[in-house]
């Protein structure tokens, strides 16, 4: 299996717009609904409008940092543009963002499958078993994870499209704007968080070097980064006009346990968990392979190591987490932070170094 992948360790755009859109499609898109609708009440789908735009805007700016990269790793870019330090302070924040995003999304799946699935087993051997598949996949390459993605796509997406699709011709359109209260002010921060929740622009961040054209990325991410929104809309849309901006706001999982309260009999919600687990397992190979990877280049170590390290890492910090009560509350500030820093503050610097030193 090693032999198969190993010919030129790059990947093709069709295979990076999979990941992006397996990425985006995450654990986030079924936890979602309850933050927005506790946000805006029942306008909280358009917070996801508006975080679908700014990813849009983010993936376009590190499009044009995968075009001055010309192939090199993000390390290289980094320290190349602005400077050894500032290249070792950055991977080094970015492997911390990587692992903690590993981490969130173990943590939050594996409650998720606690309380559907394996009521009586402990919560450290749930995210064990969640993470090993995962490690497993990111010790095989990053080709392993691309192939996975497009096996995967067709197992997520189709099942995704019977479940949701169909919910749309049951709401009342008649009351759609009722309820919405207009806050400028909500819905700008709303928007904000719902851009930084989304998984995988870090991860497109760092695909650069592995890219058989960096210069040809722009058309495949931006249409990923577009779809993978939509998707996500979707989820939120039914999910809050549906259930009710009070009832969705109470559940941990609106996203799939809309199934259970609105439509199929009571466990239904657990099948839909199964699916959103392929795209668990896609964006956390990504993430223990790249925070690996710079953390070898950072540290001189073998890189298969530090992928183990890495994992290790993401399920010691996902066990930190005092529970699904405060969990979104810490990473909406984590991404906050983070997702500013490397979605657009880091990529509109690099360029702007770049031109400069270029003139």
């Amino acid at each position: 299996m090693k032999n198969m992948y190993s010919r030129n360790k790059k990947i093709s755009h069709r295979q990076l717009q999979i990941l992006l859109i397996l990425d985006i499609l995450g654990i986030s898109a079924i936890t979602l609904p309850a933050a927005n609708a506790g946000a805006a009440g029942y306008g909280g789908w358009i917070l996801v409008i508006g975080g679908g735009l700014l990813l849009v805007l983010g993936a376009r700016l590190i499009c044009l940092f995968a075009e001055i990269s010309g192939g090199r790793s993000f390390f290289d870019t980094v320290s190349e543009t602005l400077g050894y330090p500032l290249g070792v302070l950055l991977s080094a924040g970015l492997i911390i963002k990587l692992i903690f995003s590993l981490s969130a999304d173990i943590r939050t799946f594996s409650e998720a499958a606690k309380i559907w699935l394996l009521p009586h087993t402990p919560l450290p051997l749930i995210m064990a078993v969640t993470l090993a598949p995962c490690l497993v996949g990111a010790l095989y390459g990053y080709e392993t994870r691309a192939r996975l993605g497009e096996l995967f796509v067709f197992m997520i997406l189709l099942p995704f499209a019977l479940v949701y699709v169909p919910y749309l011709f049951r709401i009342d359109y008649s009351r759609l704007f009722g309820n919405i209260k207009w806050d400028s002010g909500i819905y700008f921060r709303g928007s904000l968080d719902n851009c930084f929740a989304f998984t995988g622009p870090e991860l497109l961040l760092v695909s650069s070097g592995y890219l058989k054209d960096p210069k040809k990325t722009k058309p495949y991410a931006l249409s990923a980064a577009a779809l993978g929104a939509a998707l996500v809309f979707l989820v939120n849309f039914t999910a809050i006009n549906l259930l009710g901006a009070e009832l969705c706001k109470s559940l941990s999982f609106p996203g799939a346990e809309l199934m259970d309260v609105s439509a199929f009999s009571k466990g239904k919600g657990a099948i839909m968990m199964s699916f959103f687990y392929l795209s668990v397992v896609i964006f956390a190979i990504g993430a223990i392979f790249f925070s690996g990877e710079l953390l070898g280049r950072l540290t001189g170590a073998d890189s298969r190591l530090c992928r183990i390290l890495a994992a290790l890492a993401g399920f010691l910090a996902g066990l930190s987490f005092g529970g699904m009560e405060v969990l979104p509350t810490i990473s909406k500030s984590f991404g906050l932070f983070f997702g500013a820093v490397y979605m657009f503050i880091l990529p509109v610097i690099t360029i702007s170094a770049y031109k400069l030193r270029k003139h």
